[in-house]
């Protein structure tokens, strides 16, 4: 039997920073390009455009050691 919900949950806190693993971070990167290159075969500029910034952003905060 599962307890009954909070009248008020708590609110979702996040943590300053996400860690991704090497691969994590990788396989990001590889899905935003085929993402990016997926919406400019179907046309969807804009779309494209989002999943670009989307690996820039991330690969730019890629930190090398």
């Amino acid at each position: 039997m599962t307890p009954p919900a909070p009248e008020h949950p708590e609110p979702i806190r996040f943590s300053p920073a996400v860690i991704l693993t090497k691969r994590e971070a990788f396989e990001a990167c590889e899905v935003c390009a085929e993402s990016e290159r997926a919406f400019l075969r179907a046309g969807r500029a804009v779309e494209a455009a989002r999943a670009a910034s989307l690996f820039e952003l991330i690969e730019g905060r890629l930190l090398i050691e």
